[in-house]
């Protein structure tokens, strides 16, 4: 027999129940990692905020050292310092690169997208303890 386009075929589902809880439940974990997710998202945003607000603070603290070099009255006594080899400037800058990496922080946080999934989950939650 030829299959025509306005033909609709239907299959048996034994446990239709089981099926729709299986569903519900997997949906409820993927609106679980998402809110994982979202809340990285902030965590990682607020992290880059307070690296650069350290950066300004350090920023702040040189000029307030130049500040007291200059208060501090003028002796004939050099400052020795340690010289440093080439790994350690090395090591030192990648290290900085690592710890340091050019994140672009955004003003605004989206609490919305949070409160969507917390809906979407509680949603689930719902449909799930009815099929119980």
């Amino acid at each position: 027999m030829a299959n025509k386009e306005g033909d609709v075929f239907y299959v048996g589902v034994r446990d239709p129940s089981s099926v729709r809880k299986a569903l519900l439940e997997s949906s409820k974990s993927i609106v679980e990692g998402l809110q994982r997710y979202e809340k990285f998202k902030v965590i990682r945003e607020q992290k880059a905020a307070e690296i650069l607000r350290f950066k300004e603070d350090i920023k702040e603290i040189n000029k307030l050292i130049n500040k007291l070099k200059s208060a501090l009255p003028k002796t004939k006594l050099k400052e020795v310092l340690p010289k440093k080899s080439k790994k350690a400037k090395a090591k030192a800058k990648k290290i900085e690169k690592k710890i340091a990496p050019k994140i672009e922080v955004k003003k605004e946080v989206k609490p919305s997208e949070l409160e969507k999934l917390e809906q979407e989950l509680a949603e689930i939650e719902e449909k799930l303890a009815r099929l119980g």
